[in-house]
Formats: structure tokens, sequence, C-alpha cells
């Protein structure tokens, strides 16, 4: 069997920690940290995780450790559940090939394999085995159907509740998960030859070593003993929820146990429900959850209709069928916990390995090959000639099995109680341990009583993690290569990311050994171990610097790119863009866009999940987004120092709806800014403004430096939740809720602690609009200056975001799709470029930026709609009620609000009819541009962006996938097709302007003769 460890991650600035995949042939085991962007390091390293059945998170349960996890369940669910369906329709495929065989056909194949079978299953039972057992495999049964498999994380306290606390956006039915929390016992001081692992399964056993620091100041305290209240409040079973209504129960003698019991109930309902999204549930109508899609039943036809509840007046007495939300989401709050402070490590090891068959021995005592298998899987068996046949008499000498440690220390404060582990001792654990990897907080590589531990295991391979010595290698090498070749064509817009490839080992060579020590090894990212056959540390070939460096990413751009580029640069210096953008005197020019995500769903190789940053100087820097791996997007673009002016500089985060790829890195960089701004006041209760329906939640706390956190209320109540894990700074945020007061309400207001507030400073004036159903929120903000800054979030093309965002400086639009896939785009709930060019049209917006692109365009779409204006806006209609999400989310393609765009909605439910807009309100001079992870542009600047985009289209056209230049491209081609595509670009956008100033000057000339003339 051939057994090795590879290192996925090790603690860089995308990457938070170290995570290692062991592969044994027939499973996959993840060890380490499970953090943000671990799912795009497997995508660039091509790293496969099918097979991997069980999850060992190190480390103590906080965000650092465990915020990939969500994404990493996802993925496995959904390989799993394709699996499974592709084994399925197999089997259908085969079956169905069966039944076009004729009769006599498949009655010549059933006898045939009928006589092949008995001559099989008597082999079986003269050499003393079961045929029944041994003709479908050893251990399984013939013909079993494929079934979803379980996924099972391992990890320390809390690990249930923080999975449960995504219970309100994460619904799946791919993969059954359970968790293993592993609670601290103390072990006999007395080694003896070794105690029972902890787990095991067929491949593997695990010994867990959980550690708590020994710093007086560290160590929990004992917690102080809660009332009945406490433990009996709110807190109902999840399984007395299923009627919808709470039934009285007793509390148990353990109440830790009964909120265990509750939590793992959540997390099972998240993961493995019976629940359906077609099932439908009567209930009065008063009873009916405000927002919900309800259906009444025709009596007449018996069929069932769309109802919607009247705006106005007294609910009629009539009952309803309401889509009921999965029971995990109708829970409201889980039990109480507090922040462990205990870190978990592993020490594991491979059972012995049995020695090689050797057939010709087997063939010397006469047994037939049939059964060689049962001989190599340890049975003994029969000879033809009737005599014992035992597994030794053929098989090699047996070898003990290999294994290794993973030890996740936080700080020095975890050194002396781990050292102190009777485990060290066991012959039973240590006896032919090959290696312990050590995964290693800050200032902790250097502390001398490790240091003699490593020498005094000098038999043992050593290998170190940690963020003062491991070097800060890119991870995404593909994204920054990508950056590198669009700096040389834009530098001022696409800096280079930091990153830094030296390993420093001084902190490993303080100790003062004799000249027979040898330093453990410095992993960095593809680093193998091999355990089985046999131990080789580093494998082959492993320790190869493939890491990223500009200088090669340089020589790989062909030439003929950089020239072109550079003679795109010199064209827009002849046309004078410099004076045009001047004449359009726009506000605050100097404000900054950075993009650090721009891809949707999920993460790419060259493109991360949703995040947009909004830099004004004077009035503060705003979030918009927060997908998976944000802050370590962040980390990249600025040096320290700068992290730390941002971070000052922060003022809110707007999460536009709960989707994955959306908002889990909203915990990472809060806790980052809570640091960065540490000695800030929290924010107390007596505090919060009840002042009035229209409150200045800066002015009410003046002098505080607090951060705003701008979501609906499950994106809210899922912090504060997880805020009883771990301190990230929650109470610091000022949380105001997104909220639709008012039924057929797109304009939403603002929340803090159900107070009805404002939000309107000296600094910022906030518009948004919602749909009230649990789907995707835009937004605008108006600032002092005049600059008006639009956001869409996930949307179809709405009339509402175009009245809210009239006269935008900027508007920021999602562009999932390119017009090809209009289907997609409704279907999914999503735009379309030329969908979102126009909304910006109407706004009269000045600049656009195109973001949030399908995975499927890995580098750049085609856009086909810059200057075209093919929608007449007279119909976009306002959003009329959609389907209620069900929390499904993370699709393949996030969905978002569903706006009736080019149909009249019901005027029911629509405050008028009249067109709000018509050709003439529509900017032509719009300007449009494409972003990229990594993007830094200007307001002013954007013009230049939409200058560029035919050099990059052309660039990417004569690029392979590993950015090298195809043959058949030349520069001359290149450069002709680029002025053609500028030339038509020019040509549509005069044609455009002239349609439009005709119409303008119709519309007056009938204005003029009056109506008996028309």
């Amino acid at each position: 069997m051939h057994s090795y460890i590879q290192f996925i991650t090790t603690p860089t600035a995308d990457t938070a920690g170290t995570a290692i995949l062991l592969d044994v042939g027939t499973r996959r085991y993840l060890f380490g940290n499970i953090h943000e962007g671990l799912q795009r390091a497997c995508i660039q390293r091509n790293v496969r995780l099918a097979k991997t059945t069980d999850i060992f998170i190190t480390g103590r349960t906080e965000w650092k450790n465990i915020g990939g996890l969500i994404g990493i369940i996802l993925n496995l669910a959904e390989a799993n559940a394709s699996a499974v369906r592709s084994a399925k329709e197999e089997a259908e495929k085969k079956k169905k090939t069966k039944t076009e065989d004729t009769p006599k056909i498949v009655e010549a194949k059933s006898k045939k394999k009928v006589k092949h079978d008995n001559e099989r299953a008597e082999v079986f039972r003269e050499a003393g085995l079961d045929p029944q057992e041994w003709l479908g495999g050893p251990g399984k049964t013939a013909g079993a159907p494929k079934t979803l498999p379980t996924l099972t994380v391992h990890g320390g306290k809390n690990l249930t509740h923080t999975i449960a606390t995504a219970r309100r956006f994460i619904f799946r039915k791919g993969m059954p998960i359970e968790v293993d929390e592993h609670v601290q016992t103390r072990q006999s001081s007395s080694a003896g030859d070794g105690r029972d692992p902890d787990w095991k399964d067929e491949s593997i056993q695990v010994w867990k070593l959980p550690i708590d620091p020994r710093s007086g100041d560290q160590a929990p305290k004992t917690p102080r003993k809660r009332s009945f209240d406490e433990y009996s409040a709110g807190l109902i079973p999840l399984s007395q929820l299923e009627d919808g209504a709470a039934k009285s129960s007793c509390v148990t003698p353990d109440p830790e146990a009964q909120f265990d019991e509750q939590r793992r109930s959540v997390v099972s309902q998240m993961f493995d429900s019976q629940w359906r999204m077609d099932s439908l549930t009567e209930m009065p109508l008063v009873r009916a959850p405000r927002g919900s899609p309800m259906w009444i039943r025709n009596e007449a036809t018996n069929k069932l209709e769309r109802y919607y509840r009247p705006e106005n007046g007294t609910l009629p007495q009539i009952t309803v069928l309401v889509r009921r939300a999965w029971p995990g989401a109708l829970v409201e709050r889980l039990p109480p916990t507090k922040p462990s402070q205990t870190a978990t490590s592993y020490i594991v090891r491979l059972y012995p390995q049995r020695g090689k068959f050797i057939p010709e021995k087997a063939k010397s005592l006469n047994v037939h090959q049939l059964v060689f298998q049962a001989l190599q899987q340890g049975v003994r068996v029969k000879s033809r000639d009737g005599s014992t046949v035992t597994p030794d008499m053929v098989l090699q000498p047996s070898r003990p099995g290999g294994g290794f440690a993973m030890v996740d220390l936080p700080s020095a404060d975890y050194i002396t109680e781990l050292l102190s582990r009777p485990e060290w001792k066991m012959p039973r654990i240590m006896d032919g341990l090959q290696a312990i990897i050590w995964n290693l907080g800050p200032n902790v590589a250097s502390n001398s009583s490790l240091q003699t531990f490593f020498h005094q295991h000098q038999d043992i391979e050593h290998i170190v993690t940690a963020p003062d010595v491991s070097p800060n290698n890119i991870t995404f090498d593909s994204s920054a290569a990508l950056t590198v070749r669009l700096n040389q064509i834009d530098s001022e817009r696409y800096p280079i990311p930091h990153y830094d490839n030296r390993s420093y080992s001084d902190p490993l060579c303080a100790g003062s050994f004799d000249a027979s020590y040898s330093t453990p090894h410095i992993a960095t990212r593809g680093f193998q171990l091999q355990l089985e056959p046999s131990a080789q540390i580093p494998m082959i070939g492993s320790e190869t610097n493939d890491f990223f460096d500009t200088e090669t990413q340089l020589k790989e751009i062909p030439q003929e790119v950089l020239q072109h580029a550079q003679k795109a640069r010199d064209d827009i210096k002849i046309r004078k863009l410099e004076e045009d953008l001047a004449s359009q005197k726009l506000p605050s020019p100097d404000a900054e866009i950075i993009f650090l995500g721009t891809g949707s769903s999920n993460p790419s190789k060259y493109r991360n999940v949703s995040a947009t940053l909004l830099r004004v100087p004077g009035c503060g820097s705003y979030l918009f987004d927060c997908g998976e791996g944000t802050l370590g997007q962040l980390r990249r673009l600025y040096t320290p120092s700068e992290m730390k002016d941002l971070f000052s500089d922060l003022k809110a985060i707007w999460i536009s709806h709960l989707h994955a790829d959306h908002h889990l890195g909203t915990a990472s960089v809060i806790k980052a800014w809570s640091e960065a701004t540490e000695g800030a006041d929290s924010v107390q209760a007596d505090e919060k403004p009840f002042d009035g329906h229209s409150v200045d939640p800066i002015g009410a706390l003046q002098g505080k430096r607090v951060l705003f956190l701008f979501s609906e209320s499950q994106m809210i109540q899922w912090l504060k939740e997880y805020s009883s894990v771990e301190d990230f700074g929650y109470d610091r945020l000022v949380p105001l809720r997104t909220h639709n007061r008012y039924p057929f309400c797109q304009w939403s207001d603002m929340e803090w602690d159900d107070v009805p507030v404002g939000f309107s400073t000296d600094n910022a004036a906030m518009n948004h609009f919602m749909r009230e159903t649990t789907e995707a929120q835009a937004v605008s903000i108006s600032f002092p200056t005049g600059f008006k800054f639009s956001y869409s979030g996930d949307c179809r093309p709405s009339k509402t975001f175009v009245r809210m965002g009239q006269g935008s400086t900027v508007v920021v639009h999602e562009a999932t799709f390119d017009d090809e896939m209009q289907g997609d785009a409704e279907a999914k709930k999503h735009s379309t470029m030329t969908e979102a060019i126009n909304v910006a049209r109407a706004m009269n917006a000045q600049r656009l930026v195109l973001t949030h692109f399908s995975q499927r365009y890995q580098k750049i779409a085609q856009v086909a709609a810059l200057g075209e204006s093919n929608v007449k806006f007279e119909d976009l209609e306002t959003a009329s009620e959609g389907e209620e999400d069900n929390g499904m989310v993370n699709d393949p393609e996030p969905r978002g609000p569903e706006i009736n765009f080019g149909h009249h909605a019901s005027p029911s439910r629509t405050a008028s009819a009249k067109p709000l807009y018509t050709d003439h309100d529509v900017n032509q001079d719009l300007k449009v541009a494409i972003a990229f992870d990594f993007l830094r542009v200007r307001v002013e600047d954007i013009a230049y962006l939409e200058q560029l985009t035919p050099v990059l289209q052309r660039m990417f056209e004569i690029l392979d996938e590993d950015g090298k230049a195809k043959a058949k491209d030349s520069l001359d081609e290149l450069a002709q097709k680029t002025k053609e595509g500028k030339e038509e670009m020019l040509e549509e956008r005069t044609e455009q302007n002239t349609k439009a100033k005709k119409k303008r000057n119709r519309d007056a000339d009938k204005t003029l003769r009056g109506p008996s003339e028309k």
C-alpha cells in the first residue's frame, strides 16, 4: 500500500494555517487548519478531495482554523452527490442495455452466468470460505447499491456549535455530517505500553491530544452554575419543532448533554434532512409568515393557485398553503457556550503491513487462484488436497505500520502541557513514528524546551510551519500570474501582489546543540512525506521550488502583447482623453475602488469570490460583501502598516445577502480590524440611540471607534451566535439590520436592536432596497462631495435600483453571464453584461464597472454589449413578490432578486404603471470597465480601463492556459484586429448618439405641436 502526506497549504498571507492531505490509497483524510482559502488552494494545486471521509481539525476552535470548513463541506457534498448520481445513471444504463436484449439472449446470458457463479462458489466452498461473501469481493455484497458516504469532522469543543450557527444559510443533502468533539481527559502518568486509540477505521488509528495553556491568565475559568431558566428558556429540541410549535419537555439531569444533542440535531438537519422544497403545509392565513409565497386550492378545479396577502385591512379567515423552511432554520437560537482555549493535536498510526504475497508459494501448495485474495487479506484457506494454508505460509514477513503526529501550538503557553503528555513515552504509539509536523504560532519555534524535544527525538523527522518561519509564498499562482500580465498592460491599476519566497530558519537554530543535531525541515506547499511502503521524508521531487516568481512570469509574456499594450496607451494620449475627462467634472475623482474578488459561486484559480472595497478620501472606507479569502486578498495588496491605516479608516461593511460566496470572510476581517484598532471602545446597551425614527448612529456614538455592519437579520444573528465561540470583535460592531417594514415595498428600513434608525452623517448618506424575501439587497451611498456610489448585489435588472441610483457617479453591477446565456441569467436570477450596462445607462451613471462573473469565464468574457442600448426602459418595472429562497443557498450559481425586466407587473402589486424612463433619459456616454481581482482604480481612471478592454481581450486570445503565446497569432494580426474593434466601437457609439439626438428632437416637436396636431 502506498501512503503519503501532502502539504496543501502553509501559513501565508493567502492562507492562515497549515493543512495536509493523508492519502492511504482507498481513503483520504484532511488534517490541520481548515482555514479560509483551502478550497481554492486545492483547486490551484489540483488536489482532489474525492474519497475524503474524515477531517481532523487541529488547534483551537476559532475562525482562523475553521473558516474554510463550510466551503470544504459544500464542495465534498456536491462531489459525492454527483458521484452517487453518476453511479445510479450508470446502473440505469446497464439495466436498460439488458432490457434491450431479446428473450433468447437474456436466457442464454443468465444460464451462462449461473453456471459460472456455481463453479466459482464451489471453489470457495472447497477452500472453506463463504461464497456469498467472496463472490462480491471481501467484505462486500455483490451488487450493493452506492449510497451517500458520511463525512466526520473531528475537533475540539464548540465545533458542533460553530457548524450549527450556519443553519440559516446552509442546507445540503449531498453528504450526512457527523461531528466528533473530543473532550479533555486526564491520562495516567504511568505510560505503560500504551492506550487504545480514540478513533480508528480500517486504515488508520488516531490518538487525540487536547492541550490547555499552562499560563494562569489564559487558562479557562470554571463555569458558574446556570439557573434553570437559562437552561430551558427557548432551548427546544429540534425534534419538537417539526409541527411548528414547541412542546413541553423536561430538563435532563445533564444539561450539557442536552445542549450537545440539540446542536447535533441541528447539524443533522442541515446535511441529512428529509425536508422537501415541494412540500406545502396548511395553516390559517393569520399564522402564515409575512413575505412567504402562499397558495390556495381552487374548489372548482381542485388546482393550486397563487394567493397574495392583502396589503391593508382585516385578513380573511381562510386557510392557505405555505412552503415551510427546513427544520434546522426553525431553531431561533442555540444553547449557550463560551470560548475554549483547548488546542487539539493528533498522533496517527497506520496498521502493521502484511508482507508481500508470493503467488509461486501458493501455487506450490495447491491453492486455487480464485482464493489468492483471501490469503492476501489474512484469511486461512484449504488447498485442493484439503490441507490448511495460512497467510504466513505465502506472505513475506509483516512490517510495523508507519505514522506521524500533527501538533498545533498556538503559543508558548501550550508547550509544557504538550511535552508532559504520557503518549510520548508509550511504545505502542511511538515505536516506528516517522515524523512530527509542528504547526506553530508566532515566536514558538525558538522556545528552548521545544528545541530540546527536537534534539531528544532525532530519530524522528521534524517538519515545521509557522508564520515567522515559513515563506510568504503566493498560494494562488494563476491569479498572481494574471495580475502580473495585467500589470504590464496597466501598471498603475494592477499592482503586483506582495510576497516573499525566503524561509527563516534562525528561530529553529537557537539551541546550542552538538554537530550531529539536524535542523527541522521547513515545509512549503507541495512538500510530501511517504509513509508506506517505506519512509521517504521528503519524497523525492517534492522539494522542487516551484514558487511564484515575478521575473519568471515577465519572461513568459509575449513581446507582441507588451508592444501592443504600449501602442494602446499611446493612442489614448493622442485622443487627449485627459481633456475629455476633465470636462465631465467628476465628484471625488480620487476615490478608489479595489476589487478583492470578482467571481461568483465558488472560488477559482483566477478569481476569488465577491468583495469590493471603496475608499473615499476624507469620508472613510467601505467594504461591500466579504467572501471567503477577502482578508488574504487585502494582505497581498497592502503592507502591514498600510493595513493598519486601512482598518483605522474602515467605517462599514455591507453584506448584500447570505449566499456563502458573499459573506464567509466577514468574521476574519472584523477580527483583523479589531486587532488593528485595539483599544477602541465597545458599544454598551445604554448608549444605543432610542430617540426617534431617523437617528444618526455615528452621531450617537461620537468619539467611539466602532464598525458598522449592514445586513439582514440572519447575518447579524449568525455573527452574534458565533461570538460566543470566539471573541472576534463583535462587541465593537454596530449591527444595523436592513428590513422591509411593509409588504410589497422594495425600499427598506434599518434597525438597531429592533429600533428604526437612519444612516445620515457628515460622511455619507445611505439608501438601499431589498426584497421582502431572503434574497439580495442593493445600496447607494451619497457623499458630501457629490460623489454617489451604487452597488447591485446579485440581481436581475431592477427599476427600483435604477430609481435609487439615479445620477450615480459609479455603479458596480454584477454581470454573471455573457449575452449568449440570457436564459441562464433569467433562470438563476442574475444579470447579463448588456443588462447591467443598460441599468447603469438608465441611472444616468457616469461610470460602470462589471464584476461577479461566472467562474466559467476564467479570464474574460466577451463584451459585445459595449456601446449598445437595446432595451426600452419604459418596460422596466418594480419588483414583484418572488419565490422564497428557503435557505437553499450556495447553489452552483447563487440566486438574487427576481425583477420583471421587460414585462409589466401586476397592478395590485405595483405603485404605478406609468413608465419612469424613456430613451432620452439614457446616458449614452457611459464609461464601462471590466474588473479583475486586485484591480485598484480611481474614479477618474475608469475611462482608461474601458480603452484598454480590447487589448485585454486580444491578449487572452493569443495566450494559452499557461499564459504563453499561441504560435498562430502574430503582432500584425493582433494590432489589426484590435484597431478594427476600436473603430467598430466608436462607430456604434456615434450611431447611437445620433439616433438618441433625433429622437429627442422628434419628442420636442410633438410637444410643441400639441395633442391636436399629433
